[in-house]
This record gives structure tokens, sequence and C-alpha cells, in this order.
């Protein structure tokens, strides 16, 4: 794991936005596309206005997210609004976005027919990842009855997540194909968040914080980039 500090967000999402430019431009030499998945929350909004602005061949960027709640399209907690609302603008409106959640499919429907655009990708290029104070991150909470089967080895590339301690049934990426990616970040603001932090990489048990799975990883770079405020 890498640990970036920065003195305020501001700063945080310049650099972010510059690395993940370098990273899809660099996919796109080499591969010809470049996968991209994204977190929801409040965190990074002006994260994602500065990279919308960002050139680079969009058309050739496919993006999806970590996680999504399955609520109504038109709900403000859904992830996918906060992403075609400020993300998928700018210069990066001709990125293409895999949604993981339709409210019009029975959830095996759903659930079948996203697992099969999700493993129809390669390895992604960067997977950006927030995380809670109980230590969660996408949605593989340490109260939820899912979580153990959604840190398998063996796990199926999407998961329905119950949390107990949130709102609304979730849809999640897997730890195994979250981890099947480049280069992996943290997204952290606040002091609190890095007290969680330490205790995630002192506590590697990802049923207590599933989020030492990432950070404690061994195969794949995780950069944290962290601001206090």
């Amino acid at each position: 794991m890498e640990f970036y500090s920065f003195s305020d967000q501001n700063l945080l999402n310049h650099d972010l936005a510059d690395k993940i430019q370098q990273i899809l431009c660099q996919a796109i030499a080499l591969r010809g596309k470049a996968y991209l998945v994204v977190s929801g929350g409040k965190s990074p909004v002006a994260f994602f206005k500065l990279l919308a602005k960002k050139e680079l061949p969009w058309d050739k960027v496919i993006i999806t997210l970590a996680d999504e709640r399955c609520v109504a399209s038109d709900d403000s907690s859904r992830n996918e609004r906060l992403v075609v609302d400020l993300l998928l603008r700018e210069k990066a409106h001709q990125a293409r976005f895999i949604s993981l959640y339709d409210e019009q499919s029975s959830l095996a429907e759903n659930l079948r027919f996203v697992t099969a655009q999700i493993d129809a990708l390669p390895t992604f290029d960067a997977v950006i990842l927030g995380m809670g104070e109980d230590g969660h991150t996408a949605s593989l909470f340490p109260c939820s009855d899912e979580l153990a089967s959604a840190l398998d080895e063996q796990a199926q590339s999407v998961q329905v997540i119950h949390p107990k301690t949130a709102p609304h049934q979730r849809i999640s990426l897997s730890k195994k194909r979250l981890l099947n990616s480049r280069m992996i970040f943290v997204y952290l603001i606040g002091d609190n968040k890095r007290t969680v932090l330490t205790q995630a990489l002192i506590n590697t048990d990802p049923q207590v914080m599933p989020i030492s799975a990432f950070i404690n990883n061994q195969n794949v770079t995780v950069k944290v980039m962290y601001a206090p405020r």
C-alpha cells in the first residue's frame, strides 16, 4: 500500500484526476480500451467534475460502479445518478457506462444480466474505492450475511448484499473482481477515516474490516489518497 497525504481535498482531487487521466490514456495506447470503476457518495463530487474535463479518448473508456443501491433511477441516493450527472459530462460524455441495477427487471434477471456484462470485461485499469467508518468498501459491509460469500476467492463477480446498518439492498462487485485491476485507489477524507485505515492495517481480518482485503493485498498496487478536510 502507498499512502499519499494532501493538505486539502481540492489538491487531492486534482492529483487523482491527473493520475486517472494518465492511466486511461496509457491503457488506450497499449490495448485500445480503458476500464474504470468508480464509487459513489458525497466525497467524489468535485473529483468527478474535474475528471470529466480531462482530455483523452473518452469514446474508448468503459466506466462502471463498484456498487449500487437497488433504488429507482431518480433516487438521489443512487450512485449511477451521481456518475451520469457529474462524470458523464463535458468531454467525458462519450464514455460508455455499465449500470449495475435495472429497476424494471427482477433481481434475479438483473443479477444474471449484470454478471454477464462484468464478466465480459478484462482486467480493470483503475478502481476507485471509498471506505466507511465501519471499514466497509463498495457494499462489502461487515454486518451483512453475504460478506463471506462476497470475499470468497471463488465468488461470482456481482453480489447481492443486504447491509444491516445501512438502508437499501445493494449490488456490489466482489472482492475477487475488484482486485482484478491494475491499480486501486482508496479515496479518504477526514481524520476519522485515517483512524479507521490505521485500524484496518492492524486488524487484517476482512470479515471485521472489509477494506483490509484491499489495502493488505500483495498482488495489486493500492494507493490511498487522503486529505484531512
